[in-house]
C-alpha cells in the first residue's frame, strides 16, 4: 500500500479509536442523565418546570399523565440518543479496525438512519399524547408543534450515505476477488 494512504488509514484508525471513547462516555452521561431527570421529576414536582409541547408549568400542576408523559419524554427521547451514540461507537469500532467499506459500517450508517427516523416518529407520537393529555384543559390552547424536519432530512442523508458506502463495499468486494 501507498505509504501517504498507510499513514492517512492509520490516522483515521487512531482517530476512530478516541471518537468510540468518546462515544462511550457521553452513553454513561446520556444514562446518568436520564437517571437524574427522572429522580428529579418524581421527588421535587413542585420546584420543577416540565415542558410538553410547548406547556411549561411546574410539574405538580399538570394532569395526572402529564408527570408521566414528561418521564415518557425524557426517558424516550435519551434512549434515542443513546442508540445513536451506540451505533456511532459501533462505527467508529469498524473504523478503527480499518473496515471502512465494510457491509458492517454500512449497516451502522444505516442503523443511524433509522435512529433518526425513530425519533421523529417518537416526536409525533408525544404530541399526539400530549393532546390527549391536555384534552379539555385551559393550558391545551398553548400547544404548539413544530414538525421534526430537521431528523428527517438527516435520516435521509445517513440513508443515501449508507447506500453510497454499500456500493463502495460492492466494489472493494469485487475488486478482491479479481486479484
Amino acid at each position: 500500500m501507498n505509504p501517504t494512504v498507510e499513514a492517512r488509514l492509520d490516522k483515521v484508525k487512531r482517530t476512530s479509536r478516541s471518537a468510540r471513547r468518546v462515544c462511550y462516555f457521553l452513553m454513561v452521561l446520556v444514562g446518568l442523565g436520564a437517571l437524574v431527570g427522572v429522580a428529579a421529576t418524581l421527588t421535587l414536582p413542585d420546584t420543577l418546570a416540565c415542558d410538553i409541547g410547548g406547556v411549561r408549568q411546574p410539574c405538580a400542576d399538570l394532569p395526572p399523565g402529564g408527570v408521566v408523559l414528561t418521564i415518557v419524554a425524557l426517558v424516550g427521547g435519551l434512549a434515542l440518543v443513546w442508540a445513536a451514540l451506540y451505533r456511532l461507537a459501533r462505527l467508529f469500532g469498524n473504523y478503527s479496525r480499518g473496515e471502512i467499506f465494510t457491509r458492517g459500517s454500512v449497516r451502522e450508517i444505516r442503523w443511524l438512519g433509522y435512529v433518526a427516523v425513530a425519533y421523529a416518529v417518537f416526536q409525533l407520537a408525544l404530541f399526539v399524547a400530549t393532546l390527549a393529555v391536555f384534552a379539555g384543559a385551559e393550558s391545551a390552547t398553548n400547544l404548539r408543534f413544530e414538525l421534526p424536519i430537521g431528523p428527517v432530512v438527516v435520516a435521509s442523508f445517513l440513508l443515501l450515505l449508507s447506500w453510497v458506502m454499500d456500493v463502495g463495499a460492492e466494489m472493494r468486494e469485487e475488486n478482491e476477488l479479481t486479484v
